[in-house]
């Protein structure tokens, strides 16, 4: 009965000091732990990966075991490590220190939360939208007032009024680029605006900020000495918006030509059409009688179909005169920011000019670009009159 009773004696002692080690295994894993989600709380702001703090505290426990079994060649007692009671031991301590560790990972995360007074963001929202897209939002504070971009419709003054110094929540940025494009797409997502123009100061503050609406209508589009004008016709089926037509009256036996124009759309038998100025002035349309409308014969024109495309695009075209010593005098065409459609120069048109094109003192440039290219222009140079 001998050999039996040492052999439970000598069993239990090796599992109790299995036990207390797998217990202090667990304790040194979740210290670890604890002390990674704490420091990477506090210095990013954003919770360490589940598996980092696993890791961490399953590798220093790893470590020991390899390190005393390499040294004494056993594992508790006289055990060999080459023995199913050695890797039952190791397992458990493994097992016991992951959960430790995840353990561990939470209160470090959580005791960083109060120390660092790092609020939780809800799981909803804007705000989470920013978070999860772009990481920790940036606040931007606008200023204290809200300008108009020139050459589009203004922004209803409740909207600017709303915009003055508010501060918005942006995704994170690298550079100027980044924050005019991210602040530019949050103001015209959430609010009334169509158009952004963003000046940023050295040290990254919002200096100046200028909102428009999108173009609508089809009064920014009229040639200068033109109007629109709507008439009860009978457009030919083929015609279409952009088409030169010429405009018939329709009373009693005869016709007469009226004038001649643009058509610009139709709706039913209601027929808008751009006409000059002169001829509204001199014959007063009648909005009872129907007008006949016929397309004419007239070399082809792209300058319907430009309009239209820059009437949905976010550019637009700016009138810049340079003035003598500006800025803007004895540089190259290339070197402005837009593009330049046509420089006037002494009565002289020149049409897309070259970028080795020096500009002079008194040359009207029209620049097509964005608000923010344009910015530069309009900030050092006098307008041309329309």
């Amino acid at each position: 009965m001998t050999g039996p009773i040492v052999l439970q004696s000598i069993v239990t002692e090796w599992t109790e000091t299995a036990l207390i080690n797998s217990l202090g295994f667990a304790v040194l894993a979740g210290v670890v732990a604890t002390g990674i989600a704490f420091g990477y709380r506090g210095y990013s702001t954003r919770g360490s990966p589940v598996g980092v703090g696993i890791f961490a505290g399953i590798a220093v426990v790893a470590g020991w075991l390899n390190l005393v079994g390499l040294e004494h060649a056993t594992s508790i007692g006289d055990v060999p490590l080459v023995h199913h009671a050695t890797a039952a031991y190791f397992l458990g301590a493994i097992a016991v220190s992951a959960v430790a560790a995840e353990g561990g990972r939470r209160i470090g995360d959580q005791f960083a939360h109060d120390v660092f007074d790092i609020d939780r963001v809800a799981a909803t929202g804007d705000v989470a939208s920013l978070v999860r897209s772009a990481r920790q939002p940036t606040p931007i504070e606008l200023p204290d007032e809200i300008g108009d971009i020139d050459g589009y419709p203004p922004v209803d003054a409740s909207v600017k009024r709303e915009l003055a110094g508010r501060t918005v929540l942006v995704p994170q940025y690298r550079n100027d680029s980044a924050l005019r494009s991210r602040l530019s797409t949050r103001l015209e997502r959430d609010y009334d605006v169509d158009h952004a123009s963003i000046a940023i100061d050295s040290d990254g503050t919002i200096d100046r900020l200028a909102v428009g609406r999108r173009r609508a209508g089809i009064g920014a589009m009229l040639p200068s000495g033109t109007a629109a004008v709507a008439i009860r016709g009978d457009p030919s089926p083929t015609a279409s918006a952009g088409d030169p037509i010429e405009v018939w009256t329709t009373a009693g036996d005869s016709s007469r030509l009226v004038t001649t124009g643009t058509l610009r759309a139709t709706a039913g038998n209601i027929a808008t059409i751009t006409v000059s100025a002169d001829t509204v002035d001199e014959f007063a349309f009648d909005p009872e009688p129907t007008y006949r409308l016929t397309t004419r014969s007239d070399p082809p024109d792209d300058g319907y179909g430009f309009m239209s495309v820059l009437r949905a695009a976010d550019e637009t075209v700016r009138s810049v005169t340079v003035r003598e010593d500006g800025s803007l005098d004895n540089e190259f065409v290339d070197w402005l920011s837009g593009t330049v459609l046509v420089v006037v120069r002494d009565d002289e048109v020149i049409p897309f000019p070259d970028g080795n094109e020096t500009l002079r003192a008194g040359d009207r440039l029209s620049v097509l670009g964005t608000p923010s290219e344009l910015d530069s222009l309009s900030a050092n140079e006098e307008r041309a009159p329309r």
